[in-house]
């Protein structure tokens, strides 16, 4: 959940086994409640087969949060009519996280469209929830897979999302 683990300090994050970095995007707000812990920063955003990854680009405490697709529930896009487009949801809290309750989070996108963002993701979504539903969940996608649906996004030019054709590199 908070601090995942990072290639360095405001760098990408290191993946899991099995994951496949699908975009990334910067000029995020993120904002997450759990009970009495709050967690607020901007950064930028990564979108996998597995997770979405907030990377803080600011000083503090929070140097990123995880939010795992397969945790995810009552996930909302919102259109405010003032105020940036926003992705809010809840996700439990994972064990050894010291979070308690339920947490509400918020994505807000502070720079341009989420035309290619939001099909991506309801899409990942989607394949992990029809994965975790099967006698046999499996996390993982395969590289061809992946491959697929990011060869099938529509891109907007109006969405400044960098789409992955290939991993990134650590540097």
């Amino acid at each position: 959940m908070q601090n995942p683990a990072l290639v360095a300090p405001g760098q990408q994050p290191l993946p899991m086994n099995g994951e496949i970095f699908v975009l990334s995007r910067s000029g995020i707000g993120f904002s997450a409640k759990s009970g009495r812990h709050k967690f607020e920063g901007k950064g930028d955003l990564y979108l996998s087969t597995l997770r979405l990854v907030f990377v803080s680009k600011g000083h503090g405490d929070l140097q990123g949060f995880d939010l795992p697709l397969a945790t995810l529930v009552n996930e909302s896009f919102n259109q405010p009519i003032f105020g940036a487009n926003n992705l809010s949801g809840e996700s439990p809290p994972l064990e050894g996280t010291g979070l308690q309750d339920i947490i509400k989070w918020v994505l807000y996108f502070n720079n341009g469209g989420v035309g290619t963002f939001l099909p991506l993701f309801f899409r990942l979504l989607s394949e992990m929830r029809n994965r975790m539903a099967q006698s046999e969940p499996t996390n993982a996608f395969t590289s061809v897979e992946a491959q697929q649906i990011i060869q099938a996004a529509y891109v907007d030019p109006n969405d400044p999302s960098k789409l992955y054709v290939s991993q990134p590199t650590q540097s």
